[in-house]
């Protein structure tokens, strides 16, 4: 993602101010890193900056959203535009003396709208906050009134993946001419309708399930076979004429998990949705899997070929593999096979004059075409590495998910106002990745390591499917899962005495492979609970007397 215009790099040492003197915080003397002083422990590795380190990372969930909550401005007129945040129609911002100013780049519809979605409802379960939850239904409910095409194009019915800056109406990035209008990332489009589905399980509105349905009929009719060059899907393609702009691209798990949502539940042509699904599945498999040709340029970078290696989407295979390992024969190689593709690629690889580790912690860049190290990238670094950790107890995946996410606590100010790009010079803020794409990958990690939860608190650390009315009461803790197969993890407070699903006990277990729950103590009265289900419904945890 290019994120805007032309990018001035300049030496690491200059940006970071470096402190000189004085006792060092902890052990160490702090360098000043976006405007914290850096705290080190005994081994001169990086610790968060709050003064509370065992909180942190539900410091940095809270502040982030709170920032959306308080401090996001209107976009700039006239209206109908002024009447809404500027996330609406804008990719990023530019703080100008303190005041954020829309970046007139473009706008990322379809990377906003699903990140958002995801981070959203994974804190609703995680605090009972449903706040972000509406602010991200405005968007979702926008982009299906301002970003469809219509019946008359030879990809109907389909969502826009971007914009120009400020537009209203969604009709595709073209100001930079780089794309055409209607010109839609394919990869983004499955992202939104997976999203759209994931709307309707939480809402409840058939508008919704109409849209992902749309989506997957499109998908199934249009999808190929693929080979080394081609994907089975273009990467880009024009909507109204049908014409491919790019052949290639990797970041298919949106459109997976659209389709095993649809299945699961028997919804629209499942013939077709099941064998556009067995398509990918085995390109997917067959190609990137085996040959590291992980390929995307985001919604504003024109690509063509196989060259531009990109961590989001191999990411999003290693994240959507750790939740359904049963999708990949070889994941136990391939698990650690994608981050190790990640060191090599974009830790050891830099943009002139950056890092590849700051303070111990292994920091991330994007893609081929832009280099700059990013936090939101090294949060989905974090999130892989925690989540090999908690499969393989390799604890020197443990000490890399830790080092990386300190690193990522530091990349905003005490107000929650990020800065992407910290060791970057000319780089952007985007909504997308900063208060979308970063903060959801921290309930990946604490669903690994329940540890670097609160403690003496009750969450839900992660669930992959939709759960609705979460409740924290004083004898339960409640919730509803609206996808049949699934899986919940928590640090709990208690020990459950009971745990039960639609009013029917489930048993505690060793190894949660069937319906059940297994308990592990972490000391001092708290438990992290790892159920697993195989029925949607009411989830009740049973507090001790109840």
């Amino acid at each position: 993602m290019q994120k805007f215009g032309s990018i001035h790099l300049f030496a690491t040492l200059s940006l970071l101010c470096l402190a000189s003197g004085g006792l060092r915080a902890q052990q160490f003397a702090g360098d000043i890193f976006c405007g914290h002083r850096v705290l080190l422990d005994k081994e001169g590795k990086i610790i968060p900056w709050v003064t509370a380190p065992v909180n942190a990372y539900d410091h940095f969930l809270r502040l982030r959203w709170s920032f959306v909550r308080t401090k996001a401005p209107a976009s700039p007129g006239p209206a109908p535009r002024s009447l809404y945040p500027q996330y609406y129609f804008y990719c990023a911002w530019k703080d100008s003396a303190g005041v954020l100013q829309p970046d007139m780049w473009m706008n990322d519809v379809a990377e906003k709208i699903p990140n958002w979605f995801e981070s959203a409802r994974l804190y609703y379960a995680y605090t009972g906050d449903d706040g972000p939850l509406a602010i991200t239904k405005g968007m979702v409910d926008y982009s299906l009134a301002h970003g469809i095409t219509p019946s008359s194009y030879e990809w109907a019915r389909f969502p826009q993946t971007a914009s120009d800056a400020g537009e209203t109406e969604f009709r595709g990035f073209a100001a930079a001419n780089r794309f055409s209008t209607d010109d839609v990332q394919v990869d983004h489009a499955g992202d939104m309708g997976a999203t759209y589905y994931r709307m309707y399980l939480y809402y409840g509105n058939l508008r919704y399930k109409r849209a992902a349905i749309d989506v997957a009929n499109v998908l199934a009719k249009k999808i190929g076979v693929g080979n080394t060059g081609h994907s089975p899907w273009p990467y880009v393609v024009n909507m109204r004429s049908g014409k491919a702009v790019s052949e290639y691209g990797t970041n298919w798990f949106g459109c997976v998990r659209l389709f095993d949502m649809l299945i699961a539940t028997g919804t629209g042509d499942i013939n077709a949705y099941t064998t556009a699904r067995a398509m990918i599945r085995k390109w997917l498999l067959e190609y990137p899997v085996k040959n590291g040709a992980w390929v995307d340029g985001h919604t504003d970078t024109y690509i063509t070929g196989t060259g531009n290696l990109s961590n989001m989407s191999a990411s999003n295979a290693a994240l959507y593999i750790s939740d359904y390992p049963e999708f990949d024969p070889g994941w136990k190689t391939t698990l650690p096979g994608l981050i190790k593709w990640t060191e090599d690629n974009f830790v050891a690889k830099s943009a002139p004059g950056e890092p590849s580790s700051m303070w111990g912690a292994n920091i991330v860049s994007e893609q081929v075409a832009f280099m700059p190290k990013m936090d939101y990238q090294t949060a989905r670094y974090a999130a892989q590495c925690a989540r090999w950790y908690a499969i393989s107890g390799d604890t020197a995946f443990k000490e890399k998910a830790y080092r990386s996410l300190n690193w990522v606590t530091y990349c905003n100010d005490t107000d929650g106002k990020a800065y992407e790009s910290p060791v970057s010079k000319g780089v952007s803020s985007w909504w997308s990745d900063c208060y979308g794409e970063g903060p959801r990958m921290v309930y990946h990690v604490l669903s690994s390591i329940p540890e670097w939860a609160p403690a003496g608190e009750d969450h839900i650390l992660y669930s992959d499917g939709v759960l609705r009315s979460v409740c924290y009461g004083k004898r339960t803790i409640a919730y509803t899962a609206t996808q049949i197969n699934g899986a919940e993890y928590l640090r709990l407070s208690f020990r459950p005495s009971s745990i039960t699903i639609n009013g029917v006990r489930i048993p505690e277990k060793l190894l949660p492979m069937h319906q059940g729950y297994v308990i592990k103590d972490l000391g001092n009265g708290d438990y992290f609970v790892h159920i697993v289900r195989r029925q949607r419904g009411m989830v009740m945890i049973m507090r001790p007397g109840t």
